[in-house]
């Protein structure tokens, strides 16, 4: 009697504790620890009341109805026991404490199916409240990659997502994060019900909405849904930013508030390939592969090989054209793909200036080729980035392998990347180790983190406006919001051409000299000129500049506001998109007209000390 007594009280405790552990796992395990054991129990209990019923009434009809009402009644607490306890297998203590230790993990099942409800419910209420607190980020589609960038996101910021359809089986890691995943019809339609609903209202609370979504179709339609909501509510601008994928970035700006028209506070927008390409830039720098004398000029020329040219390659362009302009060197890229003249009708189309202003070579060819070895051979330790852009892992990685052994054959020190998918990768080599780079993170992503060095340039344009950097910035159009990001990301390259770094950059007594500007200075005009050409624009004819002239003569006649001469943004011209040595001549040809005293030499030097003088004002451990 003692003995049994016991038993009883020790397998009970057992399972009590079992409950109570189980309360510290991840939904996750529980739901699959209580899986295994409902088959577990199931099986028994079936075996066991199946032999007590046919045993003691030999029908088997009979048998098979009483046992499957007895084992589901085992998951409701109730139990049969006494109706085959009689049969002879029972008749031993220990089959007997098998046959109620069944039924003990059938109502753990049960019990932890409750507590697990229970549990995810009550958690999902306090996530609740707590969102209705502090600034939001909002994420729109779930997947692993979504996850992991948001748990990179700062802490102090509440995250919520909204499943665009497939990302149930995320719910609960989502939960663990202090994090709650929607996926009603208000919150995959961004309703106003749904800001009601996670108590984002007026006021000085921010939100910043993330469309991350596999499809860029749904990210633009839910970007489009949430900015209507948002109004209706009367949220302001300024409460808000936008970072999405799109399928084609050219109708961002119509997200962006300027002046009048309610958006977003914020924007960042990019086709997925085109956010890969910066990510390249922004981790593995092409200024990085250069060397420079120390006072404004390049020691070499800067050769690029780009293998692929779907959208990926296509990206890849623009950004190494943006970022790998330098004073005294020449710019070349090899592209290599299979049928690339079937692939680049609508890049050429859309930025036709890249194809017209810069040395590219095609080679229509496989990335193993004869004639693309050759070519290598050709170019030999000339050769600085290799950008491997196949769309096939696999391929990429073969391809990387064979051409590091070819290099270290030929003394080529080249940077060899694969991009593709969402991540950069790197081999070891003697640049370094081994490096992956995934493309959601928020120093890419973040429009806090990022354009806060382009704040700042904005606001030096700007500032005797009388307003803040960020109230400025509110009103800056998406395409000079652009401009200004593209200005600071080349920070790094002009400390590089001037043989200086941040921190001494910072230092009171430090000034450029005057050689050293005037050599970055004409940097900044070929950056300057790369950037407008992978914005799409080209250099503006003359007989065009004559005619905005004469418009220009007519409207200030008139006592109307008269025409900028020399940019065209509807036709994407511009008449600065020359060479440095004919800059001159442009500003006297303008003056002429205008009676103004414009230098446009003088504006890119203005523009090179500007960005030093920043420098100086960044708080320490800054940008």
């Amino acid at each position: 009697m003692t003995l049994s007594l016991i038993a009883v009280y020790a397998i009970a405790v057992a399972l009590f504790m079992v409950l109570l552990i189980s309360l510290g796992f991840q939904p996750r395990i529980v739901t699959r620890l209580t899986g295994v054991l409902l088959l577990i129990t199931g099986i028994f209990g079936t075996l066991f009341y199946g032999y007590g019923f046919y045993t003691n009434y030999g029908s088997i009809p009979q048998a098979v109805a009483r046992t499957l009402f007895a084992v589901f009644c085992m998951f409701l607490g109730r139990n049969e026991i006494g109706a085959i306890s009689s049969a002879p297998l029972f008749q031993s203590p220990v089959m007997l404490i098998f046959l109620y230790l069944t039924h003990l993990l059938a109502l753990y099942c049960t019990a932890s199916a409750v507590v697990a409800a229970i549990g995810t419910r009550l958690i999902r209420t306090l996530n609740l409240l707590l969102l209705r607190r502090g600034n939001l980020s909002l994420i729109f589609g779930v997947s692993d990659e979504t996850v992991s960038f948001a748990q990179k996101l700062p802490k102090k910021t509440k995250k919520l997502f909204v499943d665009s359809g497939n990302g149930s089986s995320f719910d609960s890691k989502i939960l663990h994060m202090g994090s709650l995943m929607f996926s009603d019809n208000d919150a995959k339609n961004g309703t106003a019900d749904f800001l009601r609903h996670i108590g984002f209202r007026p006021g000085k609370r921010s939100l910043s909405v993330y469309c991350l979504d596999d499809n860029p179709s749904a990210n633009l339609r839910y970007a489009q849904s949430l900015l209507g909501s948002l109004e209706k509510a009367g949220i302001l601008p300024e409460q808000t930013s936008l970072t999405l994928i799109l399928p084609d970035e050219s109708v961002s700006s119509d997200f962006q508030a300027s002046g009048s028209r309610y958006g977003y506070g914020s924007v960042l927008a990019y086709e997925r390939e085109a956010l890969l390409a910066r990510l390249m830039v922004e981790a593995f720098p092409p200024c990085d592969t250069m060397r420079f004398d120390g006072r404004g000029k390049a020691c070499e020329n800067f050769e690029a090989l780009i293998v692929g040219f779907g959208k990926t390659g296509q990206a890849v362009l623009r950004a190494l054209v943006m970022n790998g302009q330098f004073t005294a060197s020449r710019f070349h890229a090899t592209i290599v793909a299979k049928g690339y003249a079937q692939q680049a009708g609508s890049f050429f189309s859309r930025y036709p200036a890249i194809r017209e202003q810069y040395d590219l070579t095609f080679i229509d060819a496989d990335a193993r080729s004869v004639e693309l070895y050759e070519q290598i051979q050709k170019t030999g330790p000339a050769l600085n980035y290799v950008a491997i852009c196949t769309g096939n892992d696999k391929e990429a990685g073969e391809i990387a392998v064979e051409f590091a052994r070819l290099f270290e054959t030929l003394g080529i020190d080249a940077l060899i990347l694969q991009c593709g998918g969402s991540v950069i990768r790197k081999n070891a080599d003697r640049r370094g180790e081994a490096k992956t780079v995934s493309v959601l993170i928020p120093e890419i992503l973040s429009s806090d983190q990022m354009d806060a060095a382009a704040m700042q340039i904005n606001y030096a344009y700007y500032r005797s406006r009388g307003l803040s950097a960020r109230e400025l910035w509110a009103q800056c159009d998406y395409f000079s919001r652009m401009s200004c990001r593209a200005s600071a990301d080349f920070l790094n390259a002009f400390l590089r051409l001037a043989g200086t770094d941040r921190e001494t950059a910072k230092r009171d007594d430090f000034a450029l000299e005057a050689q050293v500007l005037e050599n970055l200075a004409q940097t900044e005009h070929l950056r300057w000129n790369a950037f407008h050409y992978s914005m799409g624009y080209r250099p503006m004819p003359e007989d065009v500049w004559l005619e905005r002239a004469e418009i220009y003569r007519r409207q200030k006649a008139a006592g109307e506001t008269p025409i900028r001469i020399g940019k065209d943004p509807e036709k994407r011209l511009h008449a600065c998109l020359i060479g440095w040595d004919e800059l001159d001549a442009l500003s006297e040809k303008e003056n002429a007209v205008t009676g103004g005293t414009t230098d446009y030499k003088q504006s890119d030097r203005d523009n090179v000390e500007m960005l030093f003088a920043l420098l100086k004002e960044a708080p320490e451990g800054g940008d």
